[in-house]
């Protein structure tokens, strides 16, 4: 079964510029997933969630000092 994941990043700024909002929305196969965030850890935990999958991800970061 092929998949069909959607990613729309978007940025809202409102009139008088004192606010931004950003985030993804992401549908998968035509459904839209509750959350929208630019988070790739959730992103994937939805969408692997929504498929009916048990999740953890694990992050870990690395800086150049």
């Amino acid at each position: 079964m092929k998949l069909k994941i959607e990613l729309h990043s978007y940025v809202y700024n409102c009139g008088d510029g004192c606010c931004t909002e950003y985030g993804t929305q992401v549908k998968v196969n035509g459904v839209e997933m509750d959350s929208r965030n630019e988070d790739i850890a959730t992103i994937i935990t939805e969408i692997l969630t929504h498929l009916g999958h048990e999740v953890e991800v694990i992050e870990t970061y690395h800086y150049d000092e």
